[in-house]
């Protein structure tokens, strides 16, 4: 679309009580936005009816004309774009469903169309669990090109956005403010993030406030932008359900992340999963639903065989062992973190050979934290982090 038509779309856009209905049945009459000027008042009255085609009239008076024209050019100078619902490049899975936005306000650049996207979305008080799993799958379904959307809100939200541009993937954030206001605050290394690598979204004007009454929906955006949605962490009564909700309205897949029994974050995931929903136990199983092959494996020795450690080594003895009591580490350690001696029991429990000295089981875990695969807590405390298979 030319920038005199979105510059014309965005004056009409701009002029309150028409609606997306009432901007279609003007599209039908006039034929293109810039003729919806020339349309004489009883076709007005036709397409909107008498108070509506009044609201329009006023609106595209000359001097609120060059108002919203100012308004417009001063976004554009902020590095906003402004996209009207009938324009080529308003994402093709939004436009589809049937209470999409008269229009978009962006920073950024919105992914092409043929990617898959997967919305990730869970609680803002999120556990150790939620925000690893939430890195998990955001930064390995990144990783396979798959753009992660979501609401770059506390917790889940935000942690699956910066997990998913780590891994050198892209990334939606769908706002519940103007996309020149960067809400929550805290996340403000996100949101420049996204503007130069990602993409932020919103329905609301520049200037708008964050309010509670504009959060519930946004939502039904970041499920229409996206092919599945993958629910990491919610609590029964969540915020988080008004998404799945409106997922389901939309035709969209979900699938959750399962939850300990007692872990109150974990109750409407169990819940979820409990009525249908998939159930989302690693990257391959969200793959496999949007039918992409996963990509060969990384980190193959000279023999084929991968080591613990995901690195090329010649095939050894010495590498295999090695190898072993990695792996028997990392299969003692989870999310919830754990003492040396604790570690060690669990190790000597699995029935797969002696227990490592104490020397070798620390100098293995500080390797194991220096790599990324394990993090030092408090001292001689260390906590695992999912794997990406």
């Amino acid at each position: 679309m030319q920038e005199k038509e979105r510059l014309e779309g965005y004056l009409l856009c701009s002029i309150k009580g028409i609606g997306r209905a009432g901007m279609k049945k003007l599209l039908q009459e006039a034929g293109t936005v810039e003729k919806i000027r020339d349309l004489p008042d009883e076709r007005l009255r036709k397409a909107l009816g008498e108070k509506r085609a009044e609201c329009l009239k006023k609106g595209m008076e000359e001097g609120r004309r060059r108002a919203a024209k100012r308004r417009y050019y001063y976004m554009k100078e902020q590095g906003i774009f402004f996209l009207p619902f009938w324009d080529e490049e308003y994402p093709d899975r939004l436009k589809k469903i049937g209470d999409a936005p008269l229009a978009l306000y962006g920073k950024g650049q919105l992914p092409d169309d043929e990617k898959r996207t997967v919305a990730i979305v869970g609680a803002r008080s999120c556990s150790a669990y939620g925000q690893e799993t939430a890195r998990y799958f955001a930064s390995g379904l990144a990783g396979e090109g798959i753009v992660i959307v979501s609401g770059m809100a506390r917790g889940v939200d935000g942690i699956a956005q910066l997990a998913a541009l780590d891994a050198g993937g892209n990334s939606v954030a769908v706002l519940g403010c103007g996309v020149d206001i960067c809400y929550p605050p805290e996340n403000r290394l996100l949101y420049e993030r996204l503007h130069k690598e990602g993409c932020l979204l919103s329905e609301y004007p520049p200037g708008t406030e964050p309010q509670a009454r504009l959060f519930p929906p946004r939502n039904r955006i970041i499920s229409g932008l996206s092919d599945l949605i993958l629910v990491v962490e919610a609590g029964e009564k969540s915020g988080t359900l008004i998404t799945v909700d409106m997922a389901l309205e939309q035709g969209r897949d979900v699938f959750a992340v399962p939850g300990r029994i007692t872990d109150r974050c974990s109750r409407g995931c169990n819940e979820l999963i409990r009525n249908g929903a998939g159930t989302a136990t690693g990257i391959g199983t969200i793959l496999q639903e949007l039918e992409i092959g996963k990509r060969e494996s990384r980190g193959k020795t000279d023999c084929g065989q991968k080591t613990a450690c995901g690195q090329k080594t010649a095939c050894g003895r010495e590498a295999a062992v090695s190898g072993t009591v990695t792996q028997r580490i990392l299969d003692a350690l989870d999310c919830t973190p754990k003492s040396l001696d604790e570690i060690g029991n669990t190790i000597a429990a699995d029935g797969r050979g002696e227990t490592p000295p104490l020397k070798e089981l620390i100098q293995e875990l500080i390797l194991l934290c220096a790599q990324g695969r394990a993090d030092q807590i408090a001292g001689q405390y260390f906590a695992g982090k999912m794997e990406q298979k």
